[in-house]
């Protein structure tokens, strides 16, 4: 509410504009247009006091304002103005080619207003009368109904063409009195930093709409950029900034630096971290706080999420950093920080108007912010708004029982590998940007069955080095310590050079569709060895072949073993044999690891190495030596009954039903079955009799062990669990299993599929069969996918078989490959 038209209303650079006089140009760009109620009038603009301006002038006359993002293309411009057909277009004089060719190609009848020629024309009179209609309806954005259309705003385009979205003044109102009345965060004394583009919804609302309803008026930032900002924040009165995670990377980047150089500097910020006390942060940090200004009191974050340790840091500085979150369908807010409330990782409690539910994990919300629609789309309006009312949002996430919203990354851009791993790559691309020396900006995407990470290198750091140089280095120092660091299907295993701005939108939101694209026309891997002189010396030479022949791909000296040659666990454990065998040098797995290169891993077997006999890895040796002394799982007499229990509630929830159980052999054998659910080692055991059952040994990952009593029920349980630090030891366990006549039931794909899909079947078990002469049973598992998929938390009923297939026996011809393939083969054929 405008309490004081003397009061300033905007500040740009060294222009002061009271509501007076504001009122009075609003009146002048509303008297040049005379458009009629309904029409639309595009905005294309940077920002700017005549962009104001034209927003409520357009609306003072009735119009629909639409704004369009200044950095647009003639053809971008020219899909807008064909979706949405405007009868007039205000656009500052830099922009004005622009909007005269994508008019022109439109082949509409538009009007063009030129915003330099009205911004700073002389005003007959300004506005001095509170009672004034132009005051009086300023507080409803001069509609004559609220639920009429009042804005469209097109979407940003990250995953595709943009659409049109129709918010009504219900719409901007809502959301204006969730953050003025029902949660005090503006008022009329807290002005805003008007900073992001004010074509998303975000800023307009935010920095532009709210403040001056609330009479606090606004100061416009002349750039994106440090200098601008930081000037602008010290002569602007600036009480409120909106910003992306990108400026508050930066921010809070820039002054933890400055804090980690100095010893009482860590220790006065460990101690501000564990008092969680604000008055104490910010007198402490008071000089950081007189730095943006000395007048900040509210940090607003939107556009994307907010890193953990970003959010932390802000608070522990004493800013009281508020996170949103929200949609251009929410008008934009659907839930928000409340002041003094900040929990690292929330976006907040949902807007007091609006509810949220999750169907499947998926975050949906509605509330009187919710849009009308989208401009002339029925269809994709009734796509993403269910019966009830709720606009599906895309995001994942989950609440806690205090109602902190979590936002865990988008549906359409979570990456799904074919073992089932969810990846979100926000976390991945925030961890290597933290080695900013290096890396300017990073997009994580996916590259067939293994993550890319496209990096645009620093251009300081770049400067001099080539592509592969810069490789190299970027693998060695960058990738390398994070892929050591996270768990393994996290692992970066390419990595592509890009030199330009990767593509974002305006509110700086990566457009992720594009970077699988971008691949192929402009980031690139260094080019590869064209000038690098191949090592000649013997160990690199026996070392490259028989990478070579494992991986049957082209090896060379530079090649890193994590990002280059991917090499498994698995594969680790064959070139340590390998080396052990042929050189006499006992390596293991984490010592290989420590080279960056196979030349660095050749240089030093050659320097250490005891003998030179080439051979090929000898898994029968390895599977034959002495591991007698072996401890395995013990066999408690609770693994019946834990298992006539579930063979019960098996058969009466899940219908099951199993066959072929006449052809499980007597002695020693493996079986192999395909993994669809979580119950697929239950539905096996349940058609076992007690000896079988007594006598067999389940395979598990580690990180389905980890707590105490999941350790201590494997221990006890005939489990044997996987230790990916000494894989080679895990499998000569399985094998003395194996040689003490008892069974293994293994799971080849490695993990439950995701799909429902069977897939690859790593190659262990087949070694074992193989080197040890022992049958395989392949087991095919119906219906465990269709009653609890990867991901869900709650069976469904429904009816799942087991069959036990006929035996398959190692033959002197097969190869371990050709072995595996086989009993891959036979599942298949019977899988519905």
């Amino acid at each position: 509410m405008i309490r004081d038209l003397n009061r300033v209303a905007i500040i740009a650079g060294e222009r002061r504009v009271s509501f007076s006089e504001m009122f009075a140009r609003i009146q002048s760009f509303a008297d040049a247009v005379k458009q009629g109620r309904g029409t639309k009038a595009v905005i294309f603009s940077e920002n700017r006091e005549g962009w104001v301006y034209a927003l409520y002038a357009t609306w003072l006359a009735g119009g629909v304002p639409v704004p369009v993002d200044v950095m647009s293309t003639v053809s971008d411009v020219e899909y807008i103005l064909r979706d949405c057909t405007p009868e007039f277009v205000w656009a500052s004089k830099s922009k004005a080619d622009v909007m005269r060719k994508a008019v022109q190609q439109s082949g509409l009848d538009i009007r063009l207003l030129i915003i330099d020629d009205y911004e700073m024309a002389s005003v007959t009179s300004l506005v001095e009368d509170m009672s004034s209609p132009l005051v009086k309806g300023f507080e409803t954005l001069y509609c004559q109904n609220l639920d009429d259309m009042g804005l469209i705003v097109y979407t940003s385009g990250t995953t595709g063409t943009p659409k049109g979205v129709m918010l009504s003044f219900t719409n901007m109102l809502a959301n204006v009195r969730a953050v003025s009345e029902e949660v005090p965060v503006y008022g009329p004394q807290v002005r805003s930093l008007v900073l992001l583009p004010l074509h998303h919804i975000l800023p307009l609302m935010g920095t532009v709409i709210a403040p001056m309803l609330n009479g606090a008026g606004i100061t416009i930032s002349p750039s994106m950029t440090g200098p601008d900002i930081m000037a602008t924040l010290q002569t602007g009165d600036v009480h409120l900034i909106i910003g992306v995670p990108r400026l508050w990377q930066t921010i809070y980047n820039g002054v933890k630096a400055k804090i980690d150089s100095s010893p009482i500097a860590r220790l006065l910020f460990w101690i501000c971290k564990k008092a969680d006390n604000p008055a104490l942060s910010r007198k402490i940090f008071k000089a950081v706080h007189q730095k943006l200004g000395g007048n900040l009191q509210f940090c607003v974050n939107g556009g994307a999420a907010l890193p953990k340790e970003v959010a932390e840091g802000m608070k522990t500085l004493g800013l009281d950093l508020l996170d949103g979150y929200g949609m251009t369908e929410m008008a934009p807010v659907i839930s928000f920080t409340r002041p003094g409330e900040l929990v690292p990782g929330s976006v907040g409690k949902a807007m007091p108007s609006v509810q949220v539910k999750y169907v499947d994990g998926e975050l949906c919300a509605k509330g009187p912010n919710l849009m009308l629609g989208y401009y002339n789309r029925p269809e994709e309006t009734a796509a993403v708004i269910d019966s009830d009312g709720f606009i599906h949002t895309g995001d994942v996430g989950h609440v806690d029982a205090e109602g902190h919203i979590f936002i865990t990354g988008r549906t359409k851009e979570i990456i799904v590998l074919s073992n089932g791993k969810n990846i979100n790559p926000v976390e991945i691309e925030y961890k290597i940007e933290g080695y900013e020396d290096m890396v300017k900006e990073v997009g994580v995407c996916q590259d067939g069955d293994r993550l890319c990470a496209i990096i645009v290198p620093n251009e300081l750091w770049a400067r001099g080095k080539s592509d592969e140089e810069l490789e190299l280095q970027l693998k060695r120092e960058v990738i390398e310590p994070y892929n050591q660091s996270t768990e393994s299907y996290k692992r970066v295993l390419s990595v592509y050079i890009y030199h330009g701005e990767l593509p974002r939108t305006r509110m700086e939101k990566l457009q992720r569709y594009k970077l699988p694209q971008l691949i192929k026309s402009g980031a690139h891997s260094a080019p590869k060895h064209t000038d690098a002189v191949e090592p000649t010396f013997e160990e690199y030479r026996i070392i490259k072949k028989f990478i070579e022949e494992e991986k049957r791909i082209a090896v060379h000296a530079t090649d890193s073993l994590d990002t280059d040659l991917t090499l498994d666990s698995l594969d680790m454990v064959g070139l340590q044999a390998f080396i052990e065998i042929t050189f006499g040098l006992k390596m293991n797995s984490e010592r290989i690891s420590t080279f960056h290169t196979i030349g660095q891993l050749a240089e030093y077997v050659s320097n250490y190495k005891t003998r030179v006999e080439v051979d090929r890895i000898d898994w029968a040796a390895i599977l034959n030596e002495d591991t007698s002394s072996a401890r395995l799982p013990k066999t408690w007499p609770s693994a019946n009954m834990i298992v006539s229990a579930a063979r019960v509630l098996s058969k009466s929830y899940f219908s099951l039903q199993g066959s072929g159980m006449e052809n499980i052999p007597g002695g020693p054998y493996i079986m192999a079955a395909n993994h669809q659910s979580y119950f697929d080692g239950i539905f096996i055991a349940s058609f076992l009799t007690r000896k079988q059952v007594n006598n067999s040994f389940f395979y598990a990952k580690a990180d389905h062990v980890k707590s105490g009593f999941a350790q201590f029920m494997a221990s006890h349980h005939n489990v044997v669990v996987l230790d990916l630090n000494n894989l080679k030891e895990s499998i000569q366990t399985l094998g003395e299993v194996l040689k003490r006549g008892h069974n293994v039931v293994i799971f080849p794909e490695g993990t439950r599929t995701v799909t429902g899909q069977l897939g690859n079947f790593k190659k262990m078990f087949a070694i074992l069969s193989k080197e040890l002469n022992v049958p395989i049973v392949p087991v095919a598992i119906n219906g465990a996918y269709q009653v609890m998929p990867k991901g869900s938390k709650m069976p469904k009923r429904g009816k799942v078989t087991v069959e036990f297939l006929a035996p398959i026996q190692p033959q002197a011809a097969d190869t371990y490959d050709s072995l595996a393939d086989k009993v891959r083969d036979t599942i298949a054929a019977v899988l519905h």
